[in-house]
């Protein structure tokens, strides 16, 4: 672990979330996830949309060939009683930020990009639904598409009582961008995920541990091959060399943070860089788990080729095996599937 410690309260300037969406599930946690997202909302000054995303029955001409109720009229109910039950809960917990109540009938990872889309939304929070096994969140087909495929931030939350404030943030990071194909992809995705990170931790209060997980891929080689007398030597010296790279990136990456601008909110936040040699299969997960971490925000991007970064199953890997809430981050340049394929 790096132990030097670096003042985060210049990091993303004036710029932060000022659309909100809290997505409802009715299926537990709406109202967790509505308290949270109007609280963030009043925190950075932000305005507050809530959204209710219902798939139509799959065999609703039967039920209203069975019920005698016309199929419109079942699709109208479904909207109706879902629309009421988000507009107590705007009442309940957000009345004074008037939020938009909306209710789309259709495939819900889909209606909520959309919407995200339509409305220039900054932030998406969502309770993660719940499944049975080992690990019991992240699962679901629709946080799965969301986490791959929403162009903004997503903030799936764990606490689906609102009983666990975020004290702790690990925001994980890639800084081997020498190794990539696209480094302003990978560079633009590690300023975005520190930016998020930011934000948080300035609205809660709490400390952003910047985690890098690295490693020496050649040890074994350079260890077989190596023409010196002392081959263990070699091999320690490049294990060396290859870390002390990855330190001086990871501080460099930091203090390009610090020089972009700080956050509107003023309340400093201080980064705690951290540098794990292994997987992030399950280096990630374990780190998570040694800091507590109440919030891990890290990126979820469909790339190839970069040892070390968050890839496709890599991050759903990742989010699979942690215990706490997690905000996903893509880069600048993203362009969803959904908006590309029209």
């Amino acid at each position: 672990m790096i132990e030097t410690v670096a003042d985060a309260s210049d990091v993303i300037g004036n710029d932060t979330f000022s659309k909100l969406l809290a997505v409802c599930t009715a299926q537990g946690g709406d109202a967790a996830t509505v308290e949270a997202a109007a609280s963030h909302a009043r925190s950075w000054g932000a305005s507050l949309s809530l959204m209710v995303a219902v798939e139509p029955p799959p065999e609703i001409d039967r039920i209203a060939a069975a019920t005698g109720v016309a199929a419109a009229e079942i699709e109208a109910r479904l909207i109706r009683d879902h629309h009421d039950r988000a507009v107590g809960l705007a009442e309940q917990f957000a009345a004074d930020l008037d939020p938009t109540v909306a209710v789309r009938l259709g495939k819900p990872f889909l209606e909520v990009i959309r919407y995200v889309v339509a409305g220039d939304v900054d932030l998406v929070i969502k309770a993660a639904e719940e499944l049975s096994g080992i690990h019991h969140y992240f699962f679901t087909s629709t946080d799965q598409h969301l986490l791959r495929k929403c162009p903004c931030p997503v903030w799936l939350r764990l606490d689906h009582d609102g009983s666990r404030p975020i004290r702790t943030i690990l925001a994980a990071v890639d800084i081997g961008q020498s190794l990539s194909g696209e480094p302003e992809t990978i560079a633009s995705l590690n300023r975005n995920i520190l930016s998020v990170a930011t934000r948080f931790g300035a609205a809660e209060g709490a400390d952003v541990h910047v985690l890098h997980v690295w490693d020496a891929p050649s040890e074994g080689l350079v260890r077989m091959w190596s023409g010196g007398p002392d081959p263990d030597k070699a091999a320690e010296d490049y294990v060396s060399d290859v870390r002390t790279g990855h330190i001086l990136a990871l501080d460099r990456l930091i203090g390009q943070a610090n020089a972009a601008g700080g956050p509107a909110s003023g309340r400093a936040v201080q980064f705690l860089p951290r540098l794990e040699r292994g997987d992030a299969r399950s280096v990630v997960p374990q780190q998570v788990q040694a800091l507590e971490a109440d919030l891990l925000v890290m990126g979820t991007i469909a790339r190839t080729g970069v040892p070390g970064f968050f890839i496709g199953n890599t991050a759903e890997d990742v989010l699979n095996s942690v215990d706490c809430s997690v905000v996903t981050v893509k880069p600048s340049d993203y362009v969803s599937p959904v908006i590309a394929g029209g």
